[in-house]
């Protein structure tokens, strides 16, 4: 598994919140997006940005 956006393959896990999880969000511990892959495609939900 690997972040699409940093490309970072350590880290990589399951997106847990204290409402639950979904069992396809992922998680990226280097960059913090958060995406799911859904039929071979990569959906971003979050990207985090970077402060000025």
């Amino acid at each position: 598994m690997q972040c699409p956006h940093c490309s970072s393959k350590k880290g990589i896990e399951i997106d847990m919140h204290s409402d639950g999880y979904a069992k396809d969000l992922l998680e990226c511990t280097s960059c913090g997006t958060v995406w799911l892959e859904k039929q071979s495609k990569i959906i971003m939900v979050n990207r985090e940005q970077q402060a000025a």
